[in-house]
């Protein structure tokens, strides 16, 4: 029988689990030092004109390779989906497998939530000290915006023109938000997935192909197959840009990109729980 509370309780003991995780640790500090990176090319370019950088910058950051990048860092956080270690078969005996296994998915939800506001957050952060605040995207991204040849070689940050004149910034931060949650949370139910129902490792084969697959579409496969190729890649579509936002037909809608996310996981989470509470426990092989 599903219970709420022994739900959450399942997700707070793998919240708990971070403390302890190095994967954890390490996750934090290679997006940290990647964001730097990153950005830095930019921030040495305001240094050198003399001006502030706006906080909103999330929206602009998951451009190929970076969203192959940040999708690897989902990958990492949610590899050892559905998280099943030595501790597992006693807390599913006493909550009930459902009740586990839902409570593992739960926490797929919330712990890419919490990841995506990490990045979100560090993205600003690492800006510092050339971050200033403003209401609008600040003179240095409207410049490199309209004309990008005047940013150096080594500035790696690009700036849509469509997205500036489209959105306000804050529009811009809770889309983009609201996009690379859901993309976060595919992964982490793919692997999640293939891990219960396949096994062995492969949630990690799919989440690749899905990821070679958003590197694919956007270059090679739009030249071969053409731009409708974008609807076969899910991860693609954590980026504001390769959406559809003028209704031209090419690429997919919003619409349809949030409602292909939201059922693609769902089933998934359905297909993992059957498939979950008909098998035995193997835990040895789903630790990684």
């Amino acid at each position: 029988m599903t219970n709420l509370k022994t739900i959450l309780l399942c997700v707070q003991v793998n919240f708990r689990k971070w403390l302890v995780n190095p994967r954890i640790y390490v996750l934090a500090v290679i997006t940290v030092a990647f964001l730097a990176y990153h950005s830095s090319g930019l921030s040495q370019f305001a240094t050198e004109k003399e001006v502030g950088i706006a906080p909103w910058i999330f929206p602009h950051l998951s451009l190929p390779p970076t969203m192959q990048v940040f999708a690897c860092f989902i990958v990492l956080l949610f590899c050892d989906a559905p998280f099943a270690d030595r501790h597992m078969p006693f807390l599913a005996i006493r909550t009930s497998r459902r009740n586990w296994v839902i409570g593992q998915l739960v926490y797929i939800i919330l712990a890419s939530f919490i990841y995506t506001a990490f990045i979100c957050v560090m993205a600003a952060l690492v800006l510092i000290p050339n971050l200033e605040f403003s209401k609008d995207w600040g003179i240095l991204m409207k410049t490199l915006a309209m004309r990008p040849e005047m940013a150096p070689v080594n500035v790696t940050v690009f700036f849509n023109p469509d997205v500036l004149k489209m959105f306000s910034p804050f529009q811009a931060m809770i889309i983009s938000f609201g996009l690379f949650w859901l993309v976060s949370v595919f992964i982490g139910v793919l692997i999640f997935c293939f891990n219960v129902v396949i096994e062995k490792m492969s949630g990690l084969v799919a989440s690749g192909v899905f990821i070679f697959m958003s590197l694919f579409s956007i270059v090679e496969g739009r030249f071969i197959f053409g731009d409708w190729i974008g609807y076969l890649s899910p991860i693609s579509w954590m980026n504001i840009s390769y959406l559809d936002w003028k209704g031209t037909g090419l690429t997919p809608t919003p619409t349809f990109a949030v409602f292909c996310l939201v059922i693609t996981s769902v089933f998934m989470g359905i297909l993992s729980t059957i498939i979950f509470c008909r098998k035995d426990m193997k835990i040895q092989d789903w630790g990684y």
